[in-house]
């Protein structure tokens, strides 16, 4: 049978021992990572080198050997080891893919983790699970479901990550490779195309709208007080700590509500169509009209976006991406004519050449899903360039994607 890397995640209810080791655990995979970045740097600025992963290691043992840091032979090798290896997956993700230079981590982040290997993981019997040997019959809390799955397939667990968040709860994400439900949902004809917008979070082509909920806004006044509360209390006082604990849970709750809101939505579109057409938003560029720049934020856009091409994935199910630079807004569905005068502002317009009225994000969503069924149709019949990127789900990860251009001048 088929199989899948997935994650699932586990809620930890450690005792207070486990709770204060699995602190200073983390604190020492933190000053190790730090410490071997500022090693990396320092060491490219003096002799322009860059350091390898076995000099990585030589370095972690002068620190565990050196008199001021040897707590760090205390705590689980293997962790920090692979505290090393996320150091050297950053830095290849950031020559490789562009992505930001590693920076250094800091105590006060929202949140704080660190990773084990499959082999410093003991076994996971019922709702209990061994970790090391300090972190042994950990009570874990999840869905039956997952529970099952995890006592039946232990020995496909590749990693497991432990994160603590900032309002004291412990989670241990545990990637494994599952099999893939062939039956998953019943193959459909359907096709849509999606226009995210800020009015509306989503509009599709077939005139469903989903509505942006708005979910910091609407608990704008609940926020602003409870940070009056932390800025009120003495800095470091324990009250301090209680109202930053209050304020933190808030957070989460409010991250829970739209994290399930954007599954909801991205289960319903995966289910019901074997054809999913997105535009490709340059949402960093969007960020910078700070007009609409919270609006967008609060939208997580990008987020949904990774969580619908999984399910989509999940599901056997096609996703094109269309060029950003497509006129979907501009162009009347009806005729094809484009409307260069139309502003943001407009949310109907009137086609100056066939006279049809139209709602401004439907019409998008329409053109968006017309142009997806003609990229997957030149893309899977010929080898004509055309605009966007098709990604067929069941076909095999490894086969090479179809990336064509879209030409401004069209």
């Amino acid at each position: 049978m088929e199989e899948r890397l997935q994650a699932i995640n586990v809620r930890l209810y450690p005792s207070i021992e486990q709770s204060e080791y699995i602190s200073r655990l983390i604190g020492s995979c933190r000053f190790v990572f730090n410490s071997c970045l500022e090693y990396k740097i320092a060491k490219y600025n003096t002799e322009k080198k860059s350091v390898s992963f076995g000099e990585l290691g030589k370095h972690l043992v002068e620190l565990k050997s050196n008199e001021e840091t040897k707590w760090l032979a205390d705590v689980h090798s293997k962790v920090l080891q692979q505290t090393l290896i996320n150091l050297e997956a950053a830095y290849k993700s950031f020559f490789k893919n562009g992505v930001g230079f590693p920076k250094f981590k800091s105590k006060r982040n929202s949140k704080q983790s660190c990773r084990f290997p499959s082999d410093a993981i003991g076994g996971i019997h019922g709702n209990r699970i061994n970790i090391i040997k300090p972190l042994r019959d950990v009570l874990f809390r999840c869905s039956r479901r997952d529970e099952r799955r995890l006592n039946q397939l232990q020995d496909k667990i590749k990693s497991a990550t432990l994160t603590k968040t900032k309002s004291g709860k412990y989670y241990f994400s545990i990637l494994a490779e599952l099999p893939i439900d062939a039956n998953v949902v019943t193959p459909t004809n359907n096709s849509i195309g999606l226009d995210i917008g800020i009015k509306d979070f989503i509009v599709d082509s077939n005139g469903n709208k989903y509505e942006n909920i708005k979910i910091q806004r609407t608990n704008e006044k609940k926020l602003a007080r409870l940070h009056r509360l932390v800025s009120r209390k003495v800095k470091d006082s324990s009250n301090r700590t209680k109202a930053i604990v209050m304020l933190a849970r808030f957070h989460e709750k409010l991250d829970n509500i739209k994290d399930y809101y954007l599954h909801q939505i991205a289960n319903k579109i995966a289910k019901e169509n074997q054809l999913v057409v997105v535009e490709d938003l340059n949402v960093s560029g969007m960020m910078q009209n700070h007009n609409l720049a919270r609006s967008i934020q609060e939208l997580s856009i990008s987020k949904f976006m990774s969580i619908l091409r999984y399910k989509l994935e999940w599901n056997n199910r096609d996703f094109v991406r269309i060029d950003r630079y497509y006129p979907s807004s501009k162009r009347c569905n009806d005729c094809g004519n484009i409307n260069h005068n139309l502003t943001l502002n407009d949310r109907t317009w009137t086609c100056p050449s066939c006279g049809k009225i139209h709602d401004r994000d439907l019409n998008a969503a329409k053109n968006i899903h017309d142009e997806g069924k003609r990229i997957q149709f030149i893309g899977l019949s010929s080898s004509e360039s055309t605009l966007g990127e098709i990604e067929t789900s069941h076909q095999s990860s490894n086969q090479e994607k179809n990336v064509i251009r879209w030409n401004k001048t069209q």
